[in-house]
């Protein structure tokens, strides 16, 4: 990553550690005296060095996720309306498992899950919001054929709000009890009971570290394709790189005193890595 580069190594850390924590391209303009497409540059292909890596990659048979939740982000995009990002997530694990981007739509949402198809009969518990395709996805890609073989399925309807209780009515598909999804939850320890803050934590950090796809912003992206650039960066970073605060050891006073990642968590790595390795980590050619 870093041969023939006129910018330094340490600039380039720097200018993908910002752009990975939130900080957008316009500003580091005249903080790094580079041009946005200098900058671009080095951020297409430090996104391209991460891709590359397979090691950071799980294999079917050494993980699979005991619980899945799912939610789309809108994606804000110059003179374009209706994209989505949907993200699949591990919340026992902290771990992004795929995102999928294009229309909120069916055919988009089955393209997700075709990624995650290699769970099939393995997940425990989905967690998802109130779209309709939801059902139809989950029983074609992660269900068995036996009636017990399918997940869980804890559903927040949105539509539907309970004054007495101040929270939304969450229930379960094909029938259960909604009280079997939260002891799911209990078990998995992610939690007590099914609300919109528990869904809104798989997209917050998105939302953070990506400023076109916040509620409430004017900054735009340019095209799709670098939104998907930019996804496959932050979700590299945040199970790889970024130290999650409740996977990690901490101190009586809960500061981390050893790290732990979610790619640490699963196993895909043994220790926390840096920015510095990942780029600099030799990717051996494909053989033809």
């Amino acid at each position: 990553m870093f041969f023939h580069k006129k910018t330094s190594e340490s600039k380039i850390l720097k200018i993908v550690y910002l752009f990975l924590t939130g900080y957008p391209m316009e500003p580091m303009v005249p903080f790094f005296h580079l041009t946005e497409k200098t900058i671009r540059s080095i951020l297409n292909d430090a996104i391209m060095h991460f891709s590359q890596i397979q090691d950071l990659k799980p294999k079917p048979e050494d993980y699979a996720p005991r619980v899945i939740m799912i939610d789309e982000i809108h994606v804000k995009l110059k003179g374009k309306q209706g994209f989505y990002g949907w993200l699949a997530y591990d919340p026992e694990n902290r771990y992004i498992i795929a995102f999928q981007l294009g229309a909120r739509d069916d055919e988009t949402l089955e393209k997700l899950f075709r990624k995650l198809r290699n769970y099939r009969k393995k997940i425990e518990l989905v967690v998802i919001d109130g779209y309709q395709g939801y059902e139809e996805m989950i029983k074609k890609h992660l269900s068995g054929k036996g009636k017990h073989q399918r997940p869980t399925v804890g559903v927040i309807n949105k539509s539907r709000y309970d004054e007495k209780s101040n929270k939304f009515y969450a229930h379960v598909l094909w029938g259960e009890n909604p009280r079997k999804a939260e002891r799911l939850m209990r078990k998995f320890g992610i939690g007590t009971e099914i609300t919109t803050a528990l869904i809104e934590r798989i997209n917050g950090f998105v939302r953070d570290a990506l400023a076109y796809m916040r509620r409430r912003t004017r900054r735009m992206a340019g095209s799709l394709e670098w939104v998907e650039k930019a996804l496959t960066g932050i979700t590299i970073f945040h199970n790889c790189v970024k130290a999650h605060w409740a996977l990690s050891v901490r101190t009586s006073e809960n500061w981390i005193k050893k790290s732990v990642t979610p790619a640490m968590r699963i196993g895909i790595t043994e220790k926390q890595m840096s920015l510095r390795e990942l780029l600099g980590y030799r990717i051996l050619p494909t053989p033809m």
